[in-house]
């Protein structure tokens, strides 16, 4: 028993030739496809990378600046709460030293940072690239977590009365402890300040010379000559970073 198969109504070349344009229809659908997809994440991914830029150059970098300038000012009222403390100072004279201990309270802002990892929309770009942009949100984080901490060891100095005579051997004791704590916070705030700095070089969002005149500026009227011009020059990212973790 012998099978035909059926023939094609114009014949084997004919049909191979309508196939083989479906085919390539096909891929040129698909190729097109891809093309949109890529053109899509490649502005998708752009459009996340100018919302970092902004984010680290408009709000935190400019934070870290004004941090590391005021640093020789918050060190010398330290420095005097300290002796006023060593020295019995009179209560109310004391509150009205730890009052004007005001280290500025900021907001450390993540939330592009945040979006990007959720979306994963750099993750195409491959990973070296979330690792630049990596470093200077690790710092953010530490930043913002001490300087909450920094704020309540500056509630407990201020926690005592504001009435005349000695401190009492408790207040004196919580004193002691929110001094020693305020000093480490200072301390943190300065090096995580400095890593900031230059990862935010590193990534490609460095602190303007005009943003630093603005900074200066702005801080002058209320720091006055304390004021330092800070310098990031020289920072090792990685391991200060790190350090700033084991803290």
């Amino acid at each position: 028993m012998h099978f035909h198969l059926p023939k094609p109504l114009h014949g084997w070349r004919e049909f191979a030739g309508e196939v083989g344009i479906i085919v390539i229809g096909v891929l040129i659908a698909l190729g097109a496809e891809q093309l949109v997809e890529n053109w899509h994440w490649s502005r998708e991914a752009e459009d996340a990378r100018a919302a970092l830029r902004a984010e680290v150059r408009d709000d935190d970098v400019p934070q870290a600046y004004a941090r590391l300038a005021i640093a020789p000012c918050l060190e010398a009222q330290l420095k005097q709460l300290q002796s006023a403390l060593d020295g019995d100072l009179d209560r109310a004279h004391f509150a009205e030293l730890a009052n004007a201990y005001a280290p500025p309270s900021r907001t450390w802002d993540d939330q592009a940072w945040n979006a990007v990892i959720a979306t994963g929309v750099l993750s195409h770009g491959g990973p070296n690239e979330l690792l630049q942009w990596s470093l200077p949100y690790r710092m953010v984080s530490v930043l913002g977590r001490r300087n909450a901490a920094e704020h309540d060891d500056r509630v407990n100095l201020q926690s005592i009365s504001n009435q005349g005579g000695t401190l009492t051997p408790a207040e004196r004791d919580r004193v002691t402890v929110a001094l020693t704590h305020l000093r480490i916070d200072n301390n943190a705030m300065i090096s995580g300040s400095k890593v900031l700095l230059a990862a935010g070089d590193a990534a490609g969002v460095p602190m303007s010379r005009a943003q630093q005149r603005h900074a200066d500026d702005e801080l002058r009227p209320e720091w006055g000559k304390c004021l330092t011009k800070p310098d990031w020059r020289g920072v090792d990212v990685w391991t200060l970073s790190d350090r700033q973790f084991r803290d």
